[in-house]
């Protein structure tokens, strides 16, 4: 009969940060060779089960946006935050070990901006670096919701 080992408080390991942890091990993340896509449809697949739709999504060249009606970012008393950017956030409505995919998109991408009521913020890389192509737009049509942009390249993950 084998024994089990008993866990302590020191088992735990504490992660302070969440990008830098899915940049050390995408692979643990997003399998061996992620796309745009597979990003657009993991992120998709969260607006779903967040309830956010109806979604758009598009590309033009390497960015990629997808857009909803509804501002997911926004909690019932209007604040927006920007902490599912930053750390890992579970999901369990997505499945067992489902993590929600902002942080993902933005250990692992080029350049993510999000735009919504409360205007244009960059995640990461910034409008200097990573010029927007003109068909790719960020503002809101019905002055609601919220839209997410992305720059992937294959050689975004090292």
């Amino acid at each position: 009969m084998s024994k089990e080992k008993a866990y302590t408080i020191e088992d735990i390991a504490i992660v302070d940060d969440a990008v830098a942890l899915i940049q050390r091990k995408p692979s643990s993340f997003v399998g061996d060779d992620p796309n745009g896509a597979y990003f657009v449809g993991r992120l998709v697949q969260d607006l779903i089960l967040l309830d956010a739709g109806p979604l758009r999504m598009a590309r033009s060249g390497s960015w990629y946006s997808v857009s909803a009606e509804k501002d997911w970012l926004m909690s019932e008393g209007g604040l927006i935050s920007f902490e599912p950017f930053r750390r890992l956030m579970p999901m369990t409505s997505g499945g067992r070990l489902h993590d929600r995919t902002e942080v993902i998109i933005a250990a692992l991408t080029d350049a993510v901006v999000t735009s919504g009521v409360d205007g244009v913020t960059w995640i990461n890389g910034g409008p200097d670096h990573w010029k927007l192509p003109s068909d790719l737009d960020l503002s809101l049509t019905s002055k609601k919701g919220r839209i997410v942009a992305f720059h992937f390249s294959k050689f975004a993950i090292a």
